[in-house]
């Protein structure tokens, strides 16, 4: 029989997301461990997360967290950057450090037949890093380049002008990579003191997950890390501030062809009670392509390549930020389209078809968020950065579905009232000012 292909087959059952049982242990150090054991394919991953992030370092030294995690492969006592490059290119395993504001992560990606080896290469760059001063001063001067260079990128002269004005001089106000003045102070000692302090067992968290028994596992991570010894406090979020009143700021940057364009405001950290309720509305609002502020600026009007909004959760209360770049004669028309979408989100209801895109868009993909055993190991550790409770991600679709048209109004009134809002712009001022007589009072402002 031939098939009829002119009407669209109905879509399969959605798939079951089936999340591996994680095993959990504490070493006597201190040290958690927890294991996922996957044994299709030969290879493991792991996430160590510790308990420094920017909120452990000193104002004044901003970025240390991040540079310090750059340097972990830069030599230990027995071998020089050159020497651990060798190392890990032929153990053919990734490896990535970074810090966040909260906590810092190391992350491994290797073949089963390389794990005890993968350990040793671990534990070598996070408990025996020398930090040779060469090696601080080159990356340090890399640092600084990197941060000179972002004056010349508008959506970062925008993102770091937000976040400034709604957080001021407090921890979520600042870049995790410092500032050319903080990172400048950074020295060799510096790195050694904060490594000192803030890589310990206590309080910190090795994932696992991937093609090695438990048996195996449990002895090798023992035999590594056990005589680690140490406590470094938890990184608390910072008090939430007050948002500012709503302004206009306008940065100028003389001869732009365009404007970046950020609407704003202090949101809220993870696990609040209206949680499931914040993601949907932010999917018809701007999380989604077919979302209404992108459908609006982009597909409506053709005034950009595309338009997001997303609220940004972290322990503290991370900001929510609409995003986009028009063509400069567009600034003042673009802030009204998108302050009149969050102001129909907050005062109508959203329809059943914009439910049930956001409700599909949102949980439909979520298996396929679990195919590696990288994606589990990151998963997992936002459960235990954030405090999620441990069935998250298995209850995530029944509460996403459970959210109704009248909680996503209730959130977006709560949170994105306009008295609250921050718009600012970087552009040409010359050109994109008189364009926002309709918005009130315009602080325009130098981009240096």
């Amino acid at each position: 029989m031939t098939p009829d292909r002119t009407t669209r087959p109905a879509p399969a059952a959605p798939r079951p997301l089936a999340l591996p049982g994680f095993e959990r242990h504490r070493l006597p150090n201190g040290l958690r461990l927890e294991f996922a054991e996957r044994r299709d394919i030969p290879e493991v991953s792991l996430r160590l997360v510790l308990e420094n992030g920017a909120g452990a370092e000193p104002p004044s030294r901003a970025g240390l967290a991040e540079l310090t995690a750059r340097l972990l492969t830069a030599g230990t006592p027995n071998r020089d950057a050159m020497d651990v490059a060798r190392w890990l290119d032929r153990l053919g395993a990734g490896y990535h450090a970074t810090a966040g504001y909260s906590v810092g992560t190391v992350s491994m990606h290797f073949l089963t037949e390389v794990f005890e080896e993968a350990l040793d290469f671990l534990a070598a760059t996070v408990l025996d890093s020398d930090f040779p001063e060469r090696e601080v001063d080159r990356l340090r001067a890399e640092r600084l380049d990197e941060i000179e260079r972002q004056g010349d990128d508008p959506a970062t002269v925008a993102n770091l002008a937000t976040i400034a004005e709604l957080y001021g001089d407090g921890l979520y106000g600042r870049s995790m990579a410092g500032t050319s003045d903080t990172v400048a102070e950074i020295s060799r000692d510096a790195v050694r003191e904060f490594h000192e302090a803030r890589f310990r067992p206590s309080e910190s968290l090795l994932i696992v997950c991937g093609d090695v028994a438990p048996e195996r596992l449990g002895p090798a991570v023992e035999a590594r890390f056990g005589a680690w010894s140490g406590h470094a406090a938890r990184v608390e979020p910072p008090p939430p501030p007050s948002a500012p009143e709503s302004e206009v700021i306008l940065i100028d940057r003389p001869g732009s062809p365009q404007t970046e364009i950020r609407v704003a405001t202090i949101g809220v950290p993870y696990g609040t009670g209206d949680h499931h309720a914040i993601i949907v509305a932010n999917a018809i609002l701007g999380g989604l392509f077919n979302s209404r502020i992108n459908l609006n600026l982009r597909e409506d009007k053709g005034w950009t390549y595309g338009a997001r909004t997303g609220f940004r959760f972290r322990r503290g209360a991370g900001p929510f930020v609409a995003r986009t770049a028009v063509e400069t004669a567009r600034t003042g028309p673009a802030f009204e389209e998108i302050l009149r979408e969050i102001e129909a989100m907050c005062t109508q209801q959203v329809t059943p078809e914009e439910m049930k895109l956001a409700r599909n868009a949102l949980t439909l993909s979520l298996p396929l968020q679990f195919e590696t055993a990288a994606q589990i190991c990151g998963k997992v550790s936002r459960q235990r950065i954030f405090d999620l409770p441990d069935d998250y991600w298995e209850t995530y679709r029944g509460r996403i579905d459970a959210v109704t048209p009248d909680q996503v109004r209730e959130v977006c009134r709560k949170y994105l009232d306009r008295d609250r809002l921050t718009l600012l712009a970087v552009g040409d001022a010359a050109a994109a000012g008189p364009t926002l007589g309709g918005l009130g009072a315009v602080d325009v402002r130098s981009i240096a």
